[in-house]
């Protein structure tokens, strides 16, 4: 991210677009695979027996170990964040962090999309719906931005204002 920022508002700007198209990069194929599924229509596993059961567990663990390291020293890694840097290279430093961490929540999320698709269990839809849920808590905002870096009075009337 480039130091084009002039406002708190460019910011959460850039950072809402990026949340956004990240989720729907597996929000829509996500959808048609289950509209396919539950429609009735050719979808059928693409294992069988103890190869399904298998799949289907290590595919979950997978799930589950990703979100996990989504919020894993989460605290820590917001506390490394030098204080005394000027704030927009604060921002930037946040940014990439958070994208990081977005990224992570969708490996979770196309690891229910691949498990929804090759297994057909419907498991995988509330895996899916889990992951959409850690996403919301992780909605971009200024309140959650000033809570994550713990900003000073100063730097929070600084980011309110028109410019950084």
């Amino acid at each position: 991210m480039k130091s084009k920022l002039k406002s708190w508002r460019d910011f959460h700007h850039r950072i809402n677009l990026v949340y956004h198209a990240i989720i729907a990069i597996s929000l829509i194929p996500f959808a048609l695979v289950f509209l396919d599924i539950d429609s009735g229509g050719d979808s059928i596993s693409q294992l069988e027996g103890n190869t399904e059961i298998v799949v289907i567990l290590i595919l979950l663990v997978t799930v589950f170990m990703t979100c996990f390291r989504v919020w894993k020293n989460v605290k820590e890694k917001y506390e490394a964040i030098d204080p005394g840097l000027d704030i927009k290279k604060r921002i930037i430093i946040y940014f990439n962090f958070q994208i990081k961490r977005y990224m992570q929540l969708e490996a979770g999320a196309v690891v229910s999309l691949v498990g929804l698709w090759l297994t057909t269990n419907y498991v995988f839809v509330i895996a899916y719906l889990l992951v959409l849920v850690q996403f919301s808590l992780l909605r971009p905002s200024q309140d959650k931005f000033i809570r994550d870096l713990r900003l000073s009075k100063d730097e929070r009337e600084r980011l309110r204002g028109e410019e950084l």
